[in-house]
């Protein structure tokens, strides 16, 4: 009997378990449903930053800036003159070698020496010192005698915030090699999908004086701006001795306002057989933006008829450059004690040199078209005369016959009326 009542219990107990245990589940189905998208949309909300394959730009040798003096320099330490810069990125890292004159493992014990990135994390120089919203730099530390990589936040003010400083760091060089390797870490700066890059090496000396010189290249856009040349119509057919008018369009496929410089390169092309002239050379375009501007050409009687290529060239400036003066950052804090002139230091600051020197790097864009030239034939010439002076002469002859008709009549009714009035 007692087996029966246990039997029982444990059946209304299953009983009673079994809704329950529905119950739990749709309740975690219906929070997973509703949570999961949430959680899809803020992991779409993030933008993907593009990935591109390597690429070098050359600096060359002696373009040094004198930030005590406040001028260029073509002298200063090999270990910060930057021959070239390669960098490439898969979207999730940037990478960047920094190819130079000369490299010292360890440098002087009164020397700073830097290499860094300056990262624009959104185009905009409005945010961040001068537009600098992040650095990354590789730096000598003269008290633990090591290399230090660290990497910074900045403001608008100049205050800095450093997220995750790594010390000792020896993957950053080679032995024997002239080159300084610097990557950084995307998504720690939001994974931009249009920033742009500043590379450098710099210097500062507390020998003697405050001393400070540095080397770097222009803003750097990623992705590079892009502009689309077209000629229209393409190809344009024309007689030699003709004249007509094209369009030239510029569209632009860039998140950028861009500086846009148009010209006809004179060796390698067409345009000497060919005379053309554009209207406007210069454009501003605005991001994802048009422009036009029309395109005159002549064709002398001698060129031969054949087909010409003929190439156009663009170059294309973001228009990123500072709109504002500097926010007051002078030295890091470890060198205010060097400057000169009681504490204040004579040259100018880091954000001054970033505001009114460095620009924008110029990106180049090609683009071709067709002219066809055809033989200039007799019919056609005939033609030709027969429409610029023959018919002029027969509507002018016939303007003149009339008006003589006119005329003559007009005489002999005026005598004919003067016989009447005489009889």
């Amino acid at each position: 009997m007692l087996l029966q009542l246990k039997a029982m219990q444990n059946k209304n107990s299953v009983q009673y378990l079994l809704p329950m245990i529905v119950l739990t589940l749709v309740s975690i189905t219906l929070i997973t449903s509703t949570t999961n998208p949430y959680k899809i949309l803020v992991q779409d909300a993030y933008s993907i930053p593009p990935h591109f394959q390597r690429q070098e730009m050359i600096l060359g040798s002696g373009n040094w800036f004198n930030m005590t003096s406040g001028r260029p320099a073509s002298s200063g330490p090999d270990y910060t003159d930057i021959q070239s810069v390669s960098y490439f990125s898969n979207g999730t890292c940037l990478n960047a070698t920094l190819w130079l004159a000369d490299f010292l493992t360890s440098p002087n014990d009164y020397e700073n020496v830097n290499y860094g990135i300056y990262f624009d994390a959104d185009s905009n120089n409005r945010t961040g010192l001068s537009g600098i919203d992040y650095k990354v730099e590789v730096s000598w530390n003269n008290e633990s005698r090591t290399w230090t990589r660290v990497f910074e936040e900045w403001s608008s003010n100049g205050e800095r915030k450093v997220l995750n400083p790594k010390q000792n760091v020896t993957d950053s060089f080679g032995d024997g090699g002239s080159y300084v390797t610097l990557y950084a870490d995307l998504d720690s700066i939001l994974s931009p999908d249009n920033y742009r890059v500043l590379f450098y090496a710099e210097v500062i000396d507390f020998n003697k004086r405050f001393y400070w010189i540095i080397d770097s290249t222009n803003w750097i856009s990623v992705p590079s701006p892009q502009l689309d040349l077209a000629v229209l119509p393409n190809p344009i057919i024309l007689i030699q001795g003709e004249q007509s008018i094209a369009e030239l369009r510029i569209n632009s496929t860039t998140a950028d306002e861009v500086d846009v410089d148009l010209y006809f390169p004179q060796s390698g092309n067409n345009s000497k057989a060919i005379p053309m002239r554009l209207d406007s050379e210069k454009f501003h375009v605005p991001p994802f933006g048009a422009a036009s501007t029309p395109l005159h050409l002549s064709i002398p009687p001698d060129t031969p008829p054949t087909g010409y290529m003929i190439i156009m060239r663009a170059n294309i400036t973001a228009r990123n450059t500072p709109l504002f003066a500097d926010h007051g950052l002078t030295q890091p804090e470890t060198q205010k004690g060097a400057s000169n002139n009681n504490g204040k230091n004579s040259g100018i600051s880091l954000g001054e040199y970033v505001s009114k020197i460095i620009t924008d790097q110029t990106v180049a864009k090609s683009s071709v078209f067709s002219i066809q030239v055809r033989e200039w034939k007799f019919d056609e010439q005939l033609n030709n005369f027969v429409n610029q002076w023959i018919t002029p002469l027969t509507a002018i002859y016939t303007s003149i016959s009339s008006i003589a008709a006119g005329i003559l009549g007009w005489i002999y009714g005026r005598r004919r009326s003067t016989k009447k009035k005489t009889k």
